[in-house]
């Protein structure tokens, strides 16, 4: 469906949504970040976030407290008592308040010898029982959001993936439904039962679909490989440095993996920096010695390049070429890889999803390698392992993942797990750090780049009036401290994410903001710091993560955390305490549920979808509904994991 085919949307806000890469289905959804009840009062909360609908009963004031420094105040009554809200900097607020008026606030309270309400967003109140806050979106302001989901929702049928007969016959809402109160509520109870049971139904339509491509793969084996072992055991003792025990059983399980009778469906999990990507360069050799190809396929393009560099230094001196298959390349050199794969010029490819596009074929692949598989959805794992004919399967996760969500995903996987830390890798240190301290935190990183050290200052957005932004404390800092400071960010073109990276790696930069698009694998040995701003906005496992860009090197490292609350919740602080990436996943699914490891990420949220969490009741629920979806035929293997099948207009 077209917006065109929508009557109310104007061609101005078509052009602006189809500039941002947006369609009627990205809108359905895109969920409210808030959601303000109308008969919420002030007196139920405690100090900490609030949201709640108020009149406004004075005329706003502003005082300027010096240069860059507003403050803002209108009291409001929300039918119970009176409070004064807050706004920093914000003079425009000044005339868009009218007396009288009713407002959706959102924002920290702070209860002392006076109420007030540190106020981060502000709504004309639209007059419904639970009021929706979206966030902006791609450089569209939250209204034009809310006005054209509006639009569509009452417009449309949603078809999922899952037909409404087989959601009825098992006791759970269609699609239709859970979205459409998802997005105009009308009371708590219904938004809970929506928001439950389009979770349930999309993750057991995902584990379907999981459970039949896995099933796919476990066929008999195509390829057979000489017994190379010798030559293998050569190369791992040249290596500069020794493996630790659980990489030799790593390697030692694939290999006997690829001489078996079934196809290879292995997944190496290990901690940040335990070295999977040798064991997986080990594999990829001995695909090699057998004459045939292997390929790896990596999430973003940073760590594409990162992982072709170390692959050109791993097997060129053994005289295995390699090849690079990314978005970025120009014509000419992509022509060229693509000449060098087909006609097996090339043993070992490396590259983003471009490995998998139907442009790209094999002389002969054996070997499939995926590093972060869940960023992955099978779809893109199975058009890989697709390129070659009855191709083993090996996948690489540095995202620990809980045992009882590995043993529903996975089943019979077989799964080598690398715990051993390499010897002298160094340790990284975790620190809370007070919103007082951040100036103090600024100039400790500045000059230690004076001393040659490189930080990683890492913000939850790109752009947001709500909390840091990494736009906005770029400028900040590059004008305090110069060349120096540099920015990363995922809306850049892959070009300008590559330049800014290269600056960074070679030292033009020695201080990277940036957001999480830094967070899988990057590795810059001589970085040294990293700050993360919002941790609160992240699971323990994304936290892990981040924390394991520096500390990649043999210097101490340290990692400070920036809490917005005045004390650090029970997360962070076992956060700060647990450097052991296993434990906190399994801390993180037992608190939160199991995230993004179904390879399908929500906008704004870690969560399986709009903010629910996969717990370990829901897991087993999901396994039983994918199992009688499998059965009744509604899942299909071939199918991607996009949850609405159809928008057909009313």
């Amino acid at each position: 469906m077209r917006f065109e085919e929508i009557k109310g949307f104007g061609q101005k806000r078509i052009e602006k949504l189809r500039e941002a890469g947006l369609t009627p289905s990205d809108l359905v959804m895109y969920f409210p970040s808030k959601y303000v009840y109308a008969e919420s009062k002030l007196a139920q909360f405690s100090d900490g976030e609030v949201a709640i609908v108020a009149t406004c009963t004075s005329k706003p004031s502003i005082r300027y407290v010096r240069k860059g420094l507003s403050i803002c105040r209108a009291t409001f009554f929300d039918g119970n008592e009176s409070f004064d809200c807050v706004w920093f900097n914000q003079p425009f607020v000044v005339k868009a308040l009218t007396v009288g008026c009713a407002y959706a606030l959102i924002g920290k309270l702070k209860r002392g010898k006076s109420v007030e309400l540190i106020v981060s967003t502000c709504s004309l109140y639209d007059g419904s029982p639970i009021m929706t806050i979206y966030r902006p979106l791609k450089g569209i302001p939250s209204k034009v959001i809310k006005d054209a989901i509006k639009q569509i929702i009452g417009k449309v049928t949603i078809k999922g993936q899952i037909s409404d007969e087989f959601c009825l016959s098992h006791g759970i809402l269609p699609l239709d439904k859970c979205l459409k109160s998802l997005h105009c509520p009308q009371n708590r109870q219904e938004l809970e039962i929506s928001r439950a049971n389009a979770a349930l139904q999309i993750l057991s339509f995902n584990l379907a679909t999981f459970l039949l491509f896995k099933g796919r793969i476990d066929q008999n084996k195509v390829k057979k490989y000489d017994m190379n072992i010798p030559a293998l055991q050569k190369v791992m003792s040249s290596l500069p440095y020794e493996l630790t025990e659980d990489q030799r059983l790593a390697v030692e399980k694939t290999v006997a993996d690829m001489h078996s009778d079934r196809r290879m469906n292995r997944l190496i999990e290990g901690d940040v920096g335990c070295g999977k990507t040798i064991v997986a360069f080990l594999a990829m050799y001995y695909a090699t010695l057998s004459g045939y190809q292997a390929a790896l396929m990596a999430p973003t393009e940073i760590l594409a390049r990162q992982h072709y560099q170390k692959a050109v230094e791993f097997f060129t001196p053994l005289g295995v070429k390699c090849e690079l298959l990314c978005g970025s390349q120009n014509k000419e050199r992509r022509a060229e890889a693509l000449f060098n794969i087909e006609h097996g010029n090339a043993q070992i490819v490396i590259g983003t999803h471009s490995v998998f596009q139907e442009a790209v074929v094999f002389k002969d692949l054996a070997l499939a390698v995926v590093d972060e598989q869940h960023r992955f959805g099978v779809e893109q794992r199975g058009s890989l392992e697709n390129k070659g004919q009855g191709t083993d399967f090996l996948v690489m996760s540095a995202t620990p993942i809980p045992r009882t969500l590995a043993l529903t995903l996975y089943g019979e996987l077989d799964v080598s797990l690398i715990k051993t830390i390499p010897y002298g890798k160094a340790k990284i240190f975790t620190r809370l750090v007070p919103e007082k301290k951040i100036g103090d935190m600024f100039d400790y990183l500045y000059n230690r780049s004076l001393e040659g050290e490189k930080s990683y200052i890492v913000c939850p957005r790109v752009d947001d009036d709500e909390t840091i932004s990494a736009t906005e404390l770029y400028k900040k800092l590059s004008k305090k401290y110069g060349t120096t400071v540099g920015l990363v960010h995922g809306q850049m073109r892959d070009e300008q994410k590559n330049e800014a990276m290269r600056q960074f790696v070679v030292g033009e930069v020695k201080i990277l903001v940036c957001t999480t698009v830094i967070e899988v694998g990057l590795d810059v040995p001589d970085a040294i710091n990293i700050v993360i701003f919002d941790a609160e906005a992240y699971g323990l496992s994304q936290l892990h993560q981040l924390r394991g860009r520096v500390g990649r090197g043999k210097k101490d490292s340290y990692c400070f955390v920036v809490s917005k609350e005045d004390k650090p919740s029970e997360t962070i602080r076992y956060f700060l305490g647990t450097n052991n990436g296993f434990e906190l996943a399994e801390y993180d699914f037992k608190v939160r549920g199991a995230g993004d490891f179904l390879g399908k990420r929500q906008h704004g949220s870690d969560t399986i979808f709009a903010g629910v969490g996969i717990n370990e009741e829901m897991l087993g629920r999901a396994k039983e509904l994918a199992d009688e979806l499998i059965k009744s035929g509604e899942a299909v293997a071939s199918q991607s994991i996009d949850y609405i099948k159809d928008l057909t207009l009313n």
